[in-house]
């Protein structure tokens, strides 16, 4: 099942073939430097940007795979969620490859893309290309999304079948993160900057509060963090002008208390329950996923719990990219499950379902 794939969810124009999950190319255009005086994600250029590089970023990933179009199965394009005006982009240009080329295409849920992520594989000249599998093989699996937009546990029972578990009630983890570290004056995208800095700082020297402790269900909570942020940044600001190792240990602080809040969560989720007491696997994604730290931590508590954490084999693949996108199109093209050349449409504000709900 050979797949090429478009994603442009957001600030990130990104074209891959993956044939079943091996990835055969994938190719990421990122538009950082454009939206970096703005501290973050401008819509208009981020539109404008995609319009100019979807073209090229899908020739160099068939040039990459060494395949032409006749070479392929589908098409697969993510159709959200995300900013409705950069999701537009990748759709019409799909359709029309689709048109063009007599190819079936296949609508993908950005979050079921970064969910399954941990399944594909680097392409390795002297190995064959592994069968597509039938069903998911890590049974009892539990997802962690962790990104920019989106914070959930989800229960993944099969490919197409998920339940959500918990999910933020307000800002996501990276979210939070990137809104503390502009605050820090870190510019964007701040939360990889954090990372570092956090390496040279005292994590425990400003406690962040641990939110939702009296809700006993999986939801998470990041604006009082952000909020806790604001006002000791203000505070120290106002006592003395912040020195590197002030910022170094603000970083630390903040990152601490944010994989706190994930890591609590985790595991008063993991607690023996009949729902969730058999996760014996959890399956990491999302761009905070490449934060060694948070790495460190869940695999920490997986020698509590007895569950084996799955990442994503490059850290690439963490951030936006259309791999993850093509994996979910193969799955979802071998049940047949096709979008309608003339419906098809953005969600900007999909949420994550099960394929049945899609249908």
């Amino acid at each position: 099942m050979k797949i090429l794939a478009l994603d442009t969810s957001c600030d990130d124009t990104s074209a891959s073939v993956v044939a079943n999950t091996t990835i055969l190319s994938n190719i990421v255009s990122s538009q950082i430097s454009l939206h970096q005086p703005y501290g973050g994600v401008y819509p208009t250029v981020a539109k404008l940007a995609h319009q100019q590089n979807v073209a090229p970023v899908t020739t160099l990933a068939l040039k990459r795979a060494h395949l032409v179009f006749s070479d392929l199965d589908a098409l697969g394009v993510t159709i959200g969620p995300g900013l409705a005006p950069a999701l537009e982009i990748g759709i019409n240009y799909a359709r029309s490859l689709a048109q063009t080329h007599h190819l079936p295409l296949v609508a993908v849920n950005h979050l079921e893309g970064h969910l399954l992520s941990p399944l594909l594989r680097r392409h390795s000249l002297h190995q064959d290309i592994p069968s597509l599998p039938k069903s998911f093989p890590y049974p009892h699996t539990l997802g962690l999304i962790v990104s920019g937009g989106h914070s959930q546990f989800v229960a993944i029972n099969d490919f197409g079948d998920y339940l959500t578990l918990g999910e933020t009630l307000d800002d996501a983890a990276g979210e939070a993160l990137d809104k503390i570290g502009r605050l820090l004056g870190l510019g964007y995208p701040a939360a990889p900057v954090m990372e570092e800095l956090a390496k040279s700082g005292d994590s425990t020297l400003y406690p962040f509060p641990l939110p939702l402790t009296a809700r006993h269900d999986a939801n998470l909570s990041f604006s009082g963090l952000k909020t806790h942020a604001h006002h000791l940044i203000t505070s120290l600001q106002q006592d003395h002008q912040l020195t590197r190792q002030d910022i170094c240990n603000l970083a630390a602080s903040a990152q601490a208390g944010v994989f706190r809040h994930l890591t609590y969560k985790l595991d008063r989720l993991l607690q023996p329950h009949p729902e969730t007491a058999s996760f014996t696997h959890l399956f990491l994604g999302g761009g905070v996923a490449a934060n060694n730290y948070l790495r460190i931590l869940l695999r920490q508590l997986g020698k509590k719990h007895h569950y084996t954490l799955h990442v994503p084999v490059s850290k690439r693949l963490c951030g936006d990219n259309a791999a993850m996108i093509a994996l979910v199109a193969a799955l979802k093209a071998r049940a047949q499950l096709f979008a309608s050349l003339d419906t098809v449409d953005r969600q900007p504000n999909l949420q994550l379902s099960s394929w049945d709900a899609n249908k």
